[in-house]
């Protein structure tokens, strides 16, 4: 159930996210922050089609591995930006949370497959 719950809830935080950062001001400009605003597109992309492929995981199970490889990686890199940046603790949570969340749904995509 967890694991299900947190394969939904990553797919449409993903999808919501990259839709987001593709067309909403705040988050252009956000991405100018971190120094990717030449990056922008193709991360919101493959965040986009990674939070898709979550979701199509719930009917081929195969897209989750896949989906939540890439998540956990781009998030890895999203908390590593953070503390390049030198955010704070509290601006960086939701980077750590999404980095945990897809690194689970990874381990137990690999799992499900034995």
């Amino acid at each position: 159930m967890i694991y299900n719950l947190s394969r939904g809830f990553s797919a449409i935080s993903h999808i919501i996210y990259g839709t987001l950062a593709l067309i909403h001001p705040y988050y252009i400009e956000e991405f100018t922050r971190y120094g990717f605003s030449k990056q922008r597109v193709l991360i919101a992309t493959l965040q986009l089609t990674a939070g898709l492929g979550m979701l199509l995981g719930f009917y081929k199970s195969k897209a989750t591995l896949p989906s939540a490889a890439v998540l956990a990686l781009m998030m890895t890199g999203a908390l590593g930006t953070r503390i390049f940046i030198q955010d704070d603790l509290v601006s960086s949570l939701p980077a750590f949370a999404y980095m945990f969340i897809n690194s689970f749904i990874f381990m137990k995509s690999i799992k499900a497959r034995k």
